[in-house]
C-alpha cells in the first residue's frame, strides 16, 4: 500500500500530460471538488478557470483547472 506524498499522483499526472502532447493536444482541462485536489492540480502547473460554489454542497465547490501544453 503506498502513502500520499510519494510522488505517485505527480508521475501519473506527467504521463497522462506526455500521452497527450504525443497525440498533438494542446491543453488539459481537469474538474476538481474543493475537497479532494485541486491544489495539487495548481502545484503542476494548472490555474482555475472557473468554479460552481455550492457543488456538490453548500461551502464547497467544483473547480475547473487547465494547463497549456503548447505555448
Amino acid at each position: 500500500m503506498t502513502a500520499l506524498g510519494e510522488g505517485w499522483g505527480g508521475r501519473l499526472l506527467a504521463a497522462a500530460e506526455h500521452v497527450a502532447r504525443e497525440r498533438g493536444c494542446r491543453q488539459i482541462i481537469v474538474s476538481s471538488f474543493t475537497f479532494q485536489a485541486p491544489r495539487f492540480y495548481e502545484r503542476h502547473g494548472y490555474v482555475e478557470t472557473g468554479r460552481v460554489e455550492d457543488i456538490p454542497v453548500e461551502g464547497m465547490a467544483d473547480v475547473q483547472l487547465r494547463k497549456r501544453l503548447v505555448q
